[in-house]
């Protein structure tokens, strides 16, 4: 969710120096260094967690389907934040988690919600866009449907 959010985290190392790590950059993907899952350095710890104020962030939701209630992973989630003024989406953050290695943001669903009237119809069409150029394996191929189903949940949730 907070990949939606455009949070950034302060790391601080033994010695007391900070840096600030935005939180979509955070996560490496495995590539050629599968054993390195972070941007954190030897001896550094994540210290404080920055969500700048922006009017997307004041209606937000967070959606994770798993197959039980209780402590299971996300088969997959959805974070999404909206600003929408007279019906029409001024602003957009989409997030998905559990489909991929890392969260991460769906800027063309962001992109087709914008000027749009938050509606349904535009959810879908939107949310399509999240799943358009994915390559899954045969025994997750369901997460593209799920993704998209989640993802205008999320949205109908922010909207309602």
């Amino acid at each position: 969710a907070l990949v939606a959010l455009e949070a950034n985290l302060t790391l601080e190392n033994p010695k007391g120096s900070t840096r600030t790590v935005p939180l979509a950059d955070f996560y490496k993907l495995p590539g050629s260094t599968p054993h390195i899952e972070t941007q954190l350095q030897p001896g550094e710890l994540i210290t404080a967690i920055t969500v700048p104020a922006a009017a997307h962030a004041r209606k937000s939701h967070y959606l994770k389907v798993r197959d039980r209630a209780s402590y299971a992973y996300a088969l997959v989630s959805a974070a999404v934040g909206l600003d929408v003024q007279g019906g029409t989406i001024r602003s957009a953050r989409v997030a998905l988690g559990g489909v991929g290695t890392v969260p991460w943001r769906v800027p063309a669903v962001e992109k087709a919600l914008v000027g749009k009237a938050a509606t349904e119809e535009n959810f879908r069409a939107a949310a399509a866009l999240a799943v358009r150029d994915a390559k899954p394996y045969e025994h997750n191929k369901f997460k593209l449907e799920l993704a998209q189903r989640t993802i205008v949940r999320a949205l109908l949730e922010v909207t309602a």
